[in-house]
């Protein structure tokens, strides 16, 4: 596995966090300790640094490199974990808040991915270990000891052409400070999810010190989607949040394309079309075949469906938010169908509908849960 791959595999579900704070000389120690945890190795000539170096304004404002993986804080610790050209593994900075010191500084990191998220672990003088769930949420245990942020900014991202990301799409969320129109925003965490093959809607949660929000002050959720590093989605409309009873839960960021004249929709529509069922696949590898033409769906512009389940028929109604699908299955004929018959498992898939989209003129329907995706192709009239 190269290096990009295996960065994009360990990626998924990645959640970075960025503290600041907003009363000038603690703002300025921030982004310091931001730039201390940021550099790596080969950047830095110092694996101790005094605690005077983090009210220098000389190191500028805080960037957050493309090669990180995380970067987060609690209100001991900041640690960064990044990729670097000459080493395989990732790598990790810890900056000790309380002595500003930095104690850890390129040490190697041990990597385990699996459906239940991501884990990092260093082992050396001190133990550290950052738990990454699918869902973005976080736990940072030091020494055994959890680091934790004290509350969280959590929603879904989505767009709503009709069109599927590749599996390396990178889909990054901020929650910022934009309180002054005058000065770049100030991030205060950040999230980056590689797809993986998912699409939309893509949930998130960024987790920040409440300690450091002045009610004040204004605070929004900024989002985009990039493809081998080009931009193809951005929000462009302010998404507030936490501040001025903004919500904290259920914020949902569109996205759009960021150039009108590539974002190619597909010509497929989801009403009118008999849908016949190709395959389920899930995500345990099982996968389902079907035989084409028993398995079909069609959704009509009244809300209704019309379904053919083998040797049996439904009916129901269904909901679309954006790319987002739910059905409600009604009365269904109770024919004793043959035994390779996966009627029942294609009726309970269509009761898990969670999302769809168009890829290549075919529907894939995304189950709840991330738990598979049903792919049809249009029957011929």
């Amino acid at each position: 596995m190269n290096k990009n791959v295996f960065s994009q595999a360990v990626g998924m579900g990645l959640v970075a966090i960025v503290a600041g704070s907003f009363l000038p000389m603690r703002a300025i120690a921030q982004d310091a300790t931001s730039k201390l945890v940021q550099m790596p190795a080969a950047e830095n000539n110092l694996m101790l640094m005094s605690k005077d170096t983090l009210t220098s304004p000389r190191l500028g404002p805080m960037s957050i490199p493309e090669n990180t993986l995380l970067l987060s804080q609690t209100a001991d610790i900041a640690v960064r974990v990044y990729n670097t050209s000459d080493a395989f593994y990732p790598q990790l900075n810890l900056f000790n808040k309380r002595t500003g010191v930095t104690e850890i500084l390129g040490a190697p990191m041990t990597v385990e991915s699996t459906e239940t998220g991501t884990t990092y672990r260093y082992v050396g003088e001190q133990k550290v270990e950052i738990a990454i769930a699918p869902t973005g949420e976080q736990t940072i245990t030091l020494n055994g000891k959890p680091q934790q942020a004290s509350k969280a900014v959590s929603g879904t991202v989505f767009y709503l052409p009709r069109i599927a990301l590749p599996p390396n799409a990178v889909v990054d969320v901020s929650l910022v400070d934009v309180s002054r129109a005058d000065a770049p925003a100030i991030v205060l965490a950040s999230a980056q999810m590689v797809s993986g093959g998912r699409q939309v809607p893509f949930p998130f949660k960024l987790l920040y010190d409440a300690g450091q929000i002045d009610s004040r002050y204004t605070y929004a959720v900024q989002s985009r989607i990039t493809v081998d590093g080009e931009l193809q989605f951005i929000n462009t409309t302010q998404i507030p949040v936490i501040t001025n009873g903004s919500p904290t839960e259920g914020v949902q960021v569109q996205v759009d394309p960021a150039n009108q004249n590539q974002a190619v929709t597909d010509d497929a529509s989801l009403t009118n079309t008999v849908w016949q069922l190709e395959q389920i696949q899930y995500n345990d590898d099982k996968q389902l075949e079907a035989t084409p033409g028993d398995y079909t769906v069609e959704f009509m512009d009244d809300g209704q469906v019309s379904i053919r389940a083998d040797c049996n028929q439904a009916g129901g109604s269904f909901t679309e938010d954006g790319s987002s699908l739910s059905i409600d299955l009604g009365p269904t004929t109770l024919a004793a169908c043959p035994p390779e018959s996966i009627a029942g498992d294609y009726l309970q898939a269509l009761q898990n509908s969670g999302g769809y989209f168009f890829q290549d003129g075919d529907l894939f329907i995304d189950l709840k849960a991330d738990t598979g995706t049903m792919r049809f192709s249009a029957q011929d009239s």
